[in-house]
């Protein structure tokens, strides 16, 4: 069946897709990560996820197609489709509307579902070697765990159309100048990257974290105007914070910060 790992480094989480050899991602592991985020969430000694796969070859081919077989007859199942979706649709929404930062490491194939939550994360990392495909078209199906309105969002309408409806590889430098990869390491180092990455983002306030992701993430869908007055409504919140004053006395006295998250 598969599991996704939850393991823990000081105040970054680490998710690992293990369903090897190929990392299929059935329904059960949606459930697993979401139980999981929720536990991240939750936790006030967490504030940074990485996901990746397990294993030296991929990230992971996506979905487990094998499931969806009982929803060929979509007259017959629309109920239940629906509420398939609408339940791996949470999980995501759960990454992408966290108080914690996610990010993706990938490496090897990664396609279809697998892709759809590097979408949902904060930062995506990846190895020279990966490659990325939404391949659903070719089944006869659509992305539908949020893949053509994520990406939209991260890669604009004209380099979402090419992925979805050519269904074919694009590598890991194309991805990063499309927007679909922040950060392209060599070969074999995107997990220790997006590690190290991770760490460094966890030594920082807290407070400012959450209120930086909410202020970009929520402000694609303002007007500018709008988008600014929110940045500053966050800016006023964090400097009421205990995590700013902190920040601050560690400046002038030149030490490290012992930040509290509120």
């Amino acid at each position: 069946m598969g599991t996704i790992q939850l393991s823990r480094e000081g105040a970054v989480a680490r998710l690992v897709i293990d369903n090897l050899p190929r990392n299929y991602l059935t329904t059960a592991m949606f459930e697993q990560l979401g139980r999981h985020v929720r536990e991240i969430e939750a936790d006030p000694d967490l504030r940074v996820a990485v996901i990746y796969g397990n294993g030296d070859r991929l990230y992971t081919v996506g979905a487990d197609i094998r499931e969806m077989e009982p929803f060929t007859h979509m007259a017959d199942r629309h109920d239940e489709t629906m509420q398939w979706l609408s339940n791996v649709h949470a999980v995501l929404d759960l990454i992408d509307q966290s108080s914690k930062v996610f990010i993706c490491a990938m490496k090897g194939i990664s396609y279809g579902g697998g892709l759809e939550i590097a979408g949902a994360c904060d930062i995506r990392v990846a190895a020279q070697d990966a490659r990325f495909a939404m391949p659903e078209v070719k089944l006869g199906i659509i992305p539908g765990y949020g893949g053509t309105q994520r990406l939209r969002r991260l890669i604009g309408i004209g380099h979402t159309l090419a992925l979805v409806l050519g269904a074919q590889e694009i590598d890991a430098e194309t991805a990063n100048r499309w927007g679909l990869v922040d950060i392209v390491t060599p070969r074999g180092e995107a997990e220790l990257t997006a590690l190290q990455l991770a760490q460094n983002i966890a030594s920082y306030a807290p407070v400012a974290l959450t209120a930086a992701k909410r202020a970009i993430r929520d402000g694609g869908d303002l007007t500018l105007s709008d988008g600014l007055a929110q940045e500053q409504e966050h800016f006023i919140d964090c400097t009421a914070s205990s995590d700013f004053a902190e920040g601050l006395q560690a400046f002038l006295q030149k030490r490290a910060p012992r930040f509290s998250g509120v």
